[in-house]
Formats: C-alpha cells, sequence, structure tokens
C-alpha cells in the first residue's frame, strides 16, 4: 500500500515536470516570436517619432490595461470557478463560466470604445513636452490598438476555463497567433505602405488579438464546454468575482504602472528616444524570465487553487508543498539568469537589436538598462507567483497593499534616479519595486503558511553560492573571449555558466539539480 502511494506521487511529480517542460517549449516558442517581432520592428523604425508614437499606442493596452484588466478578472474568476467544479457541479460551473464571460465581453468593450473616444487626451497626456505631430499620431494609434482590451480580456477569461479543465499547452502559444501575423506583415507589406505603414501594423496586431480569441473554441468544445450568452447580475458567483476583482486589479497593476511611470517620466524628464530603447530593454527582459515564470504560473495557479478549495471543505490539501516547490524551481532558474543576463547585457542588446535604423547609442542604451533590470529578475518571478498564490486563497488585500507601496516606491525611485543614472535609473527603481513587492509577500505569506521549511532555505543558499561560483569563473572568460562575435560570446557563456551551476548544483545536492540530472538519465536510457 505504502508504496502504491510513493509510486503515485512520483507519478504526479513526473506528470507535472513534464506539463511545465513541454509548456515551458511552447511558451519560450511563443516568447521568441514576439522578440524577433519586436527586433523587426526596431530595426525597421529605429528610435524616431513613428518609434515613439507606436511604442506608446502599443503600449498603453497591451501592457496596462488589457494584461492588468485581464489578468484581475481571470484571477478573481479561477478560484471561484474551481470551487464550483469542486463543490458542485460541471454544469454549475459551466453556468458560471457563460455568466461571468458575458458580463466579460460587455465590460471590456465599454472599456474598448471609452479609451477610442479619449485616444487624444492620453496621448497629450503622457507627451505634453513632445512633438505636436508625434502625439497626434500616438492618439491615432492609440484608437486602433485599445481594442485589444477587449480582445485580450476575453481570451483571459476562456483561458481561465481551459486551464481549470486541465488545458494549459493553448494558453502557453496563444500569442504565437498575432505575432506570425504581424511578421507576415512586416516582411511582405510594410516597407511598400509608405507613410500607413504603421497604421498597418496597429491593424495587423488587432487583426491577430480578433483571431487569439478562436483558438479556444476547439479546445474548450472538446472538453464539454459550450458559450451560452447569458447575464445574471445577481447570480452569487458573479457577486464574489466582482467583490475580488477590485482587489485583484490593483495588484495585477504593479508591472503596467511602473511602466506607465516610465512612459511619463522619460519624455517629460530624460529623452523621448528612451522609451523606446527601454521597451526594447524590457522585451529582453520578459522574454528571459517570462518564459519559465509563466510556465510555472499558468500551471501553478488554478492548481493551488484547487488544493485551496479542499482544504476550504476539510480535504487533503498540499498547498504549501506545492507552492514551496514553485518556489524553489523559479530560484533555481532566475538566480543564475539573472547573473547572466548582467554578464551578457551588452553582446545581447547589440545581438538583438544592433542594425537598420537601430544605432550603436541606442543598442548601448539598451544594455545600460538591461544590467539593471537584471538585478530584478528573482524579484519578478517572486512576485509574479505569490501574489497567483494569495489569490488562490482568494486574498487580495495583500498582492494589493504591496503593489501600492511598490508602485509608490518605483515613483519616487524614477524621478530621484533619472537625473543621476539616465535611463539606468529608470531600470533600478523597477527592479527595486518588483524585488519590494516580491519580498513583502513572500514574508508575509511564510507566516501562514510553511513555505520556506528549513530544506527550501538550505536549497536556496545552496543556489546563492553555485551562482556566486559560476559568475567568478564567467568573469574571467567573459575577458578572454570578449573580442570575438556577438553571438559566439553569448553561446559560449551560456553553455559553461549552465554545465558549472548545474555541476555545482548537484555537488551541493540541490534538490532541483537532482531532479533534473534525474530526468536527463531518464531521457538517455529511454533513447538507448
Amino acid at each position: 500500500m505504502e508504496n502504491n502511494l510513493v509510486n503515485k506521487e512520483e507519478n504526479n511529480i513526473n506528470r507535472s515536470i513534464k506539463t511545465i517542460s513541454v509548456m515551458m517549449v511552447l511558451v519560450l516558442f511563443a516568447k521568441v516570436s514576439g522578440f524577433v517581432r519586436d527586433i523587426v520592428i526596431l530595426r525597421l523604425m529605429g528610435t524616431g517619432p513613428e518609434a515613439q508614437a507606436y511604442t506608446f499606442a502599443s503600449q498603453i493596452p497591451r501592457d496596462f490595461l488589457d494584461a492588468a484588466f485581464a489578468v484581475a478578472i481571470s484571477a478573481s474568476f479561477i478560484p471561484v470557478f474551481n470551487s464550483y467544479l469542486e463543490k458542485k457541479s460541471k454544469e454549475e460551473a459551466f453556468g458560471v463560466a457563460n455568466n461571468f464571460i458575458t458580463f466579460v465581453i460587455i465590460l471590456a468593450l465599454a472599456a474598448s470604445l471609452i479609451g477610442f473616444f479619449a485616444a487624444d487626451i492620453i496621448a497629450a497626456t503622457f507627451f505634453s513636452n513632445t512633438n505636436p505631430q508625434t502625439v497626434i499620431l500616438a492618439g491615432q494609434l492609440l484608437r486602433i490598438f485599445i481594442f485589444i482590451i477587449f480582445t485580450t480580456t476575453v481570451a483571459f477569461a476562456l483561458t481561465g476555463v481551459l486551464q481549470s479543465l486541465g488545458g494549459f499547452y493553448i494558453p502557453s502559444v496563444m500569442s504565437l497567433v498575432p505575432n506570425v501575423l504581424i511578421l507576415a506583415y512586416l516582411a511582405l507589406f510594410f516597407n511598400q505602405m509608405g507613410d500607413a505603414a504603421v497604421f498597418g501594423l496597429a491593424a495587423a496586431f488587432l487583426i491577430g488579438n480578433i483571431l487569439l480569441m478562436a483558438i479556444f473554441i476547439p479546445p474548450l468544445r472538446k472538453r464539454g464546454f459550450r458559450y451560452r450568452p447569458h447575464l445574471n447580475l445577481r447570480h452569487p458567483a458573479l457577486k464574489q468575482i466582482l467583490r475580488l476583482s477590485p482587489m485583484f486589479l490593483v495588484s495585477a497593476w504593479l508591472f503596467p504602472i511602473n511602466n506607465m511611470v516610465h512612459l511619463w517620466v522619460i519624455p517629460n524628464r530624460y529623452n523621448i528616444e528612451a522609451i523606446v530603447e527601454m521597451r526594447a530593454a524590457n522585451t529582453i527582459y520578459i522574454v528571459l524570465t517570462g518564459f519559465f515564470v509563466l510556465s510555472v504560473t499558468n500551471m501553478l495557479f488554478p492548481k493551488l487553487s484547487k488544493e485551496a478549495a479542499k482544504a476550504s471543505i476539510g480535504k487533503k490539501s498540499e498547498f504549501s508543498e506545492v507552492l514551496s516547490g514553485a518556489i524553489s524551481a523559479v530560484a533555481y532558474i532566475l538566480i543564475p539568469m539573472a547573473i547572466g543576463l548582467w554578464l551578457l547585457r551588452d553582446p545581447i542588446a547589440r545581438f538583438a537589436f544592433l542594425g537598420g535604423e537601430f544605432t550603436e547609442a541606442s543598442a548601448g542604451q539598451v544594455a545600460y538598462a538591461l544590467g539593471f533590470l537584471a538585478i530584478g529578475m528573482l524579484g519578478f518571478g517572486l512576485t509574479t507567483i505569490l501574489s497567483r498564490a494569495f489569490f488562490s486563497i482568494m486574498d487580495g488585500k495583500v498582492p494589493m497593499i504591496t503593489s501600492l507601496v511598490a508602485i509608490a516606491i518605483n515613483v519616487v525611485a524614477s524621478i530621484v534616479l533619472v537625473d543621476f543614472m539616465g535611463l539606468g535609473g529608470i531600470a533600478l527603481a523597477q527592479s527595486i519595486s518588483v524585488t519590494t513587492a516580491g519580498v513583502a509577500m513572500l514574508f508575509i505569506l511564510s507566516r501562514r503558511f510553511p513555505v520556506l521549511s528549513g530544506q527550501t532555505v538550505a536549497n536556496l543558499l545552496k543556489m546563492g553560492f553555485s551562482a556566486a561560483f559560476m559568475a567568478v569563473i564567467l568573469v574571467g572568460v567573459m575577458h578572454l573571449i570578449g573580442n570575438l562575435p556577438y553571438i559566439l560570446i553569448i553561446g559560449i557563456i551560456s553553455l559553461l555558466g549552465v554545465c558549472i551551476y548545474f555541476t555545482i548544483g548537484s555537488l551541493l545536492r540541490i534538490d532541483e539539480a537532482k531532479i533534473a540530472k534525474d530526468l536527463i538519465l531518464a531521457k538517455f536510457r529511454k533513447g538507448a
């Protein structure tokens, strides 16, 4: 009996690791497509007025309203939906989903229309000290981009249903749909469109995001879900979701509001071209951190919600164990990745963006910002995972308060540091902000659940030592190969860093290193 339980637990762990591994590959593929998209756009447009207007108009809906709004509603929906799946019937849960999606459609459409009519006012507010033509162009582009709020919000609502029903792969690659369409437009039509090219680019973004909603239909139908328009504002589940949403909304605004602060501080207190450079630095940062962190959180959040629902009705729950494992896994990857990004900031920035209309000076500014963004990489991972942990237990108050404090820190730090450090000050302010939020949430959550056991803390210390040992060796190697082409420097340092970190981690018996080693050996045995 005991052996059966052990085997069952090992099978569950292996399935989880396999799912996360597949999701990491899929998310990486999707993130790389977005990275390539941004590289092509920056090389075609450079950092001039057109690029400034595009960066502003695309960032408002993509990084602020759609991300914060959509993440918040899905975060408040998933725990409630999972609660109905666990405690009641699937039919009742599907009724909750249909009611919620109908409400979301109405709300997101209203928000998009408000943004459409207020586009000029929004552009003028952020670009008060800018060329009037750039402000006009930004407003015109924003009228197109603003409807991405609607498409993304609906897609996130469908994502919540699909993930709760065990479908993780489609959400991992959903950004691939618009990215492929945008890359096709850039390759085939951008240079032929003349002055209208940037408007065509905005239209390609919108059309791609409309198609994005359609990819959820087949997997949802396969799992028995059919969307049927229905709206009951008095339904207790919708009321519960709406009670949770404001706190989740504020919590989800940490990263978007930080970006909005940058959009105001950079053109008004520094150099307007730097908003494009900061966007480029953030693109690299999000690709590197996002592919792993989002893979974990996409699977973690529904699982934590189910464990929390079990605990609420007296069933055995593994909430603490699941969360502790996620924290260790994220730290195991992000600690060495942060060091690697800091060391490789210059070759990565120049290899990615230097060329076309993107100048040597701009690539140098991207590298400068990247070094300070790397400092906050672990903080980003902790904040993302721990906010989902609080959401899963339907506590939005702690993430809301920590986010508000972190936003205030970012505002003050950005204004102060930009005068002394330029774009690096903006990046450092962002890292201080997200790290503060992550550490605060970890401290508060660890007082409620045993997520930081002695073994977990010991593992984290071993990870830090392994990464420090790796860094010392890599700094010396960087001096020896500094004259090689950028791609070779990136490849050599990355490969060598992985080997050193993994070897030291294995010698120190870090749990995650052992799991990785066992998986690699299992693959070799299977291949043999």
